[in-house]
């Protein structure tokens, strides 16, 4: 039937299909990009999805925290004999009476107050938190992005010298032959290519390693081929120390204090009264009056040394271990924040050795020994060993690198991304 229909139906059929089709087109599709990894982690991890929900209690909490209890229905018989010729009669006896009627509690202004209070500075609290949360969150996933794209540069690298090291053992025979090398050699080149190949498979376990720490914080996406280059951050060192105290840790940390200072006030407020109001209707037998009565109930707090007392105590104590826990936090981020910016700075001053110095180096050397070799001059492993020296010096770079952009993205997600 296929063969009959007109070729502008079918054609355009038989492309999508062979373009859904194509390898390339998925990869594409499919390819995890930076910015794609932390939009993944945004939507899916579950310490941001906790924080949102922590964030939206709170917010369902504010409204009701200062409203008055619920009233409290009265139904009930008063006087009701239950001995002589009327007993158990609702109706023979002039006291007896039923009751309907309501009671409403009114907690004092300042405890309903301190109430709201507390629940406005416990939804600063989670804010600040979930907000802690989806920075760590970032930036742990920045940890892992990078180091599967450092880790897959690395094994791409050694690729390199596995070919070269096949390349000159193929032609190992032929220049035994000719009298140019030795047959040990050959064999001493196969031991070599082993002790390589060892630490290839040290590469590759890297390459897992670090896609199973991605995989922690996106999912199953992390299996997907990376994409693009590693994200310029621009740190701004002179802008940092200015702005610790805005760190989100500490921003966090400033809310517990605030929340264990509305748990205080509330606390405090325990030492006023409440008071209640009761309005009861009493109707008795036709022949004798119907009543009504109207009554007030106060609390007497005259116990507040052995009651409201200790727990103010307790609510002061707590305010100041989250003032001393704020005050370690701050000191433990200047301190991470000077080591971290120490560190970029050693980082910085090794790759731009190993870039400009060593790698030169090492690559003039191997290109020394491989025309050694060429010439009858040197034997096949030491140009194996140089080469292995020039990779090994490419490797260390990639590290280095790998190490600059962790520190540089650890930095970031705390001290710039994290006070916009």
């Amino acid at each position: 039937m296929l063969a009959f229909l007109p070729l502008r139906r079918v054609l355009p059929g038989v492309i999508v299909f062979v373009f859904a089709a194509n390898p390339l087109h998925e990869l594409r599709a499919e390819s995890l990009s930076y910015q794609r990894a932390q939009h993944l982690a945004e939507q899916t991890a579950p310490e941001n999805l906790a924080g949102i929900a922590q964030v939206q209690s709170a917010q369902s909490s504010v409204g009701p925290a200062d409203a008055l209890p619920d009233p409290k229905l009265i139904l009930g018989i008063e006087n009701l004999p239950i001995s002589g010729r009327e007993r158990y009669s609702l109706n023979d006896d002039d006291m007896t009476m039923r009751q309907v009627g309501v009671m409403q509690e009114v907690p004092n202004s300042d405890k309903r107050l301190a109430r709201k209070n507390l629940a406005l500075a416990t939804l600063d609290r989670a804010d600040a938190e979930r907000r802690v949360a989806l920075l760590e969150v970032r930036r742990q996933t920045a940890l892992g992005w990078l180091a599967v794209y450092y880790a897959e540069r690395s094994v791409q690298l050694f690729d390199q010298l596995d070919r070269q090291v096949a390349l000159l053992k193929s032609s190992t025979p032929s220049r035994i032959a000719g009298g140019n090398a030795r047959s040990a050699d050959l064999l001493m080149a196969d031991q070599q290519a082993l002790t390589l190949q060892d630490r290839r498979d040290e590469l590759v376990r890297n390459v897992a390693m670090a896609r199973a720490k991605l995989r922690r914080w996106i999912g199953p996406d992390a299996d997907q081929p990376l994409s693009g280059e590693p994200p310029p951050l621009n740190l701004g060192f002179s802008h940092l120390q200015h702005g610790l105290d805005r760190h989100p840790d500490l921003q966090a940390a400033s809310a517990r204090v605030s929340e264990a200072n509305a748990d205080l006030a509330e606390a405090i407020s325990q030492k006023k009264p409440d008071w209640s109001v009761e309005l009861i209707y009493s109707n008795r037998d036709k022949q004798f009056g119907d009543m009504a009565s109207l009554q007030f109930t106060f609390d007497l707090p005259i116990f507040g040394s052995s009651r409201q007392g200790p727990r103010i105590n307790a609510k002061q104590h707590n305010v100041e271990q989250m003032e001393a826990e704020q005050e370690a936090m701050l000191r433990e981020h200047r301190a991470e924040l000077e080591s971290g910016l120490a560190e970029v700075e050693q980082l910085s001053k090794a790759l731009e050795r190993t870039e400009h110095s060593l790698i030169p180096l090492t690559t003039q050397r191997s290109e020394l020994e491989l025309a050694a070799y060429k010439a009858g001059k040197s034997p096949l492993t030491s140009v194996i060993s140089a080469s292995s020296d020039l990779i090994e010096a490419q490797l260390r770079r990639i590290e280095q690198q790998s190490k600059l952009n962790q520190v540089s993205a650890s930095l970031y997600y705390a001290y710039v991304e994290g006070l916009k």
